[in-house]
C-alpha cells in the first residue's frame, strides 16, 4: 500500500487525457473538466486522485486535470474561479469548507456544471450531484457500537466520552457530529455519559494526539474516544499508549474511512472500529456522474435521489469482519453509478 499511495502523489495540476476509443465523444475534442480537491495533506485524498485518473482512463471525451487546493479554502475557491475563466465545461470539486459554495454556485450560473465528491456543498442549487456516504449515519454507527461495547464490557456509569471532531466547517464534519450525537444526547440526558471533551481536531492524527494527551494529563477516566475519522483515532491509540492506557481495553477508540493503520488496529483490537468510505467508490462515481451530464444532459432522478444526493455503500467494520475489507474500504470492482449511463470496472492497484 505504500507504494501504492507513493504512486498518487501527484503535485500541483496534473492533465489526465485517455487513449483512443471508438465513438463519437472520442472523435471530438476532449471537454476540459477539473477535479479541484483538497490535496495530499490527508492521507484519505491520494487514493481519491488515483481514482479519477483510473476511471478518467474509460472516459475519452473527458480531459481531467488534477488541481491540489492544499487544503485551504481560499485557494480551493481561487482555483475554482481560475478553472471556469479557463474554459472548463466541468468542475468535479471536494470540497474543503462550506465557505466554497458561493464560488461553486457562480460557476454553476456561468454555465459549468459542478460535481461536488465526499465533502458537499451548503446549497444544492451549487452543484448537480453530490456523491459521497451519508455521513450522519456513518457517525451514528461507529458510535452506537462503542456504546453497545461498553454495555457487553459492563463498564461502570457515566461512561466519560471525548469526541474529536474533523474540519471546522465541513460538512463532513458537521454531519458525522451530527451522527454521533445523536446517539450520545439521550445518554447524556440520562447520566450514563458525560462528554469531557468536544473540539476539532482538523482530521490530523498530531492534532488528535495533542488534545487527547492535554486532557489526559488531566484525567485517565475515559471509556470512549469518537473520531471522525481515522487518522484522529490513530492519534488518539498513540495518546492512550504515552499515557500508560491500553486502548481496546481501558479506553475503547471508534473512527471512520478504513485506513490501511487503523484496519491493522482493529485487527489487534487497539481501535474498536471504523466504517468504510471509499474515496475509490466516490472518485469513478463522480467522474461517471459528470460523464453523464455532459454528454446526455442525465441528472440522479430526483424520486430516488432527493436533492441530488448519491449515497455510495459503507460498511461497519469491527474485528469480526476486518479480514474481509480492503484498504481505504476500496472493493476490487468499482460497482455501477446507480443511475445514467454506467457500468463496473476493475480497480487496478498501481505497482
Amino acid at each position: 500500500m505504500s507504494n501504492f499511495l507513493k504512486a498518487c502523489a501527484l503535485a500541483g495540476i496534473t492533465a489526465i487525457t485517455a487513449g483512443a476509443m471508438s465513438g463519437s465523444a472520442a472523435a471530438a475534442k476532449p471537454k476540459n473538466v477539473y477535479f479541484i480537491f483538497t490535496g495530499y495533506a490527508y492521507p484519505y485524498f491520494a487514493p481519491m486522485a488515483e481514482a479519477v485518473k483510473q476511471a478518467a482512463a474509460h472516459y475519452p471525451g473527458m480531459s481531467i486535470k488534477i488541481v491540489n487546493a492544499d487544503n485551504n479554502a481560499s485557494q480551493e475557491i481561487t482555483d475554482i474561479k481560475e478553472a471556469v475563466a479557463a474554459g472548463a465545461q466541468g468542475i468535479i470539486l471536494n470540497t474543503i469548507q462550506e465557505s466554497v459554495t458561493f464560488a461553486a454556485k457562480q460557476a454553476m450560473r456561468q454555465g459549468v456544471p459542478v460535481v461536488t465528491i465526499d465533502r458537499d456543498v451548503s446549497d444544492p442549487s451549487a452543484r448537480v450531484v453530490f456523491i459521497g456516504d451519508s455521513d450522519v449515519t456513518l457517525g451514528r454507527e461507529e458510535t452506537a457500537y462503542g456504546i453497545k461495547t461498553l454495555e457487553k464490557m459492563n463498564v461502570p456509569k457515566p461512561w466519560h466520552v471525548a469526541v474529536l471532531q474533523g474540519t471546522l466547517g465541513a460538512s463532513v464534519s458537521i454531519d458525522r457530529l451530527k451522527g454521533a450525537m445523536e446517539v450520545l444526547k439521550p445518554l447524556v440526558k440520562s447520566g450514563a455519559v458525560k462528554i469531557v471533551l468536544n473540539q476539532s481536531a482538523d482530521f490530523a492524527t498530531n492534532q488528535a494526539q495533542s488534545m487527547m494527551s492535554t486532557e489526559l494529563a488531566k484525567t485517565g477516566n475515559i471509556q470512549l474516544v469518537v473520531c471522525a475519522n481515522d487518522a484522529m483515532a490513530l492519534g488518539a491509540i498513540n495518546a492512550l499508549k504515552a499515557h500508560g492506557i491500553a486502548p481496546g481495553k481501558k479506553t475503547l477508540v471508534v473512527g471512520a474511512d478504513a485506513q490501511p493503520e487503523s484496519l491493522d488496529a482493529v485487527r489487534e483490537g487497539t481501535q474498536l472500529d471504523t466504517v468504510t468510505h471509499s474515496p475509490f467508490v466516490e472518485a469513478y462515481w463522480a467522474v461517471e456522474a459528470m460523464q453523464n451530464e455532459l454528454f446526455d444532459k442525465v441528472k440522479p432522478p430526483a424520486a430516488k435521489f432527493p436533492h441530488g444526493k448519491v449515497i455510495i455503500p459503507m460498511t461497519l467494520v469491527t474485528k469480526a469482519n476486518v479480514a474481509k475489507i480492503a484498504a481505504w474500504g476500496t472493493p476490487q470492482e468499482i460497482p455501477p453509478l446507480p443511475y445514467g449511463k454506467s457500468q463496473a470496472f476493475k480497480v487496478v492497484l498501481a505497482q
